[in-house]
């Protein structure tokens, strides 16, 4: 029996069904109505959504390249576990591309740029302390308008292949962190945007790799309290 009032049912629209399906059991994961940890049934799966296994198949293969869900062999998919480890690495790399685009955005942004990005901080700070999934949205918005100004299709390329995992960790640390933490970030991204509006490519540089380090140390002492619970079999918080 399928359920219209399903988190996952896929609306009828003009957007291709297969990116619908994707982008229902993606917003899914991460807003933790699909949990880490958790087995995917195809069958559940289609009876939420409201759309055939073959559109659900195609969609778990693609959120599988995107690190989202992984294979266990004969035991099927499941939601994947991001551990400590795997989420530093990408905070290395987050730490390298944006400070880079921040310094390029200096060099290159055109004022609608500059303005678009003051716009995007300025949205985000209206929403404290508001729905965690939707201050997610803004902050991802706020990264995106600056790898379009920063003018490097090979940066953005690379960064749309972690985009997903990246989206993973921000709506997880947005869910759980303190309104206190999240006005520390708040102030960090305005020291972006007003080194942007300098053009002080260097300044915008080190304002980002610093909000970068907060985040990354946040991530890394919650995770490290999840997998030691998980090791002693107790309770986790779960993202």
């Amino acid at each position: 029996m399928v359920n219209a009032k399903s988190p996952l049912w896929v609306k009828r629209e003009v957007e291709p069904l297969r990116e619908r399906t994707l982008k229902s059991l993606r917003d899914a994961i991460l807003s933790n109505h699909l949990k880490p940890g958790q087995r995917l049934v195809e069958r559940d799966l289609c009876e939420q959504a409201g759309v055939s296994r073959s559109s659900i198949r195609e969609a778990l293969r693609h959120l599988e390249s995107e690190g989202l869900v992984e294979s266990r062999g004969t035991k099927g998919m499941f939601v994947s576990v991001l551990s400590r480890k795997q989420a530093l690495e990408i905070y290395e790399v987050r730490a390298a591309l944006e400070s880079e685009a921040a310094k390029h955005f200096a060099e290159r942004a055109s004022q609608t740029d500059i303005k678009a990005i003051r716009q995007a901080y300025e949205n985000t700070e209206r929403l404290l302390p508001g729905d965690a999934e939707v201050l997610s949205r803004e902050i991802d918005r706020f990264f995106e308008i600056l790898f379009i100004g920063a003018r490097n299709t090979t940066a953005s390329s690379l960064v749309r292949m972690l985009r997903a995992r990246i989206n993973l960790l921000r709506h997880a640390t947005t869910r759980v962190a303190p309104r206190e933490r999240l006005i520390g970030s708040m102030t960090q991204m305005k020291l972006i945007v007003e080194a942007l509006e300098r053009r002080d490519g260097a300044a915008a540089a080190e304002a980002c790799r610093r909000y970068v380090a907060r985040s990354a140390d946040f991530a890394s002492q919650f995770l490290e309290k999840e997998e030691k619970a998980r090791a002693k079999g107790e309770k986790v918080t779960q993202f």
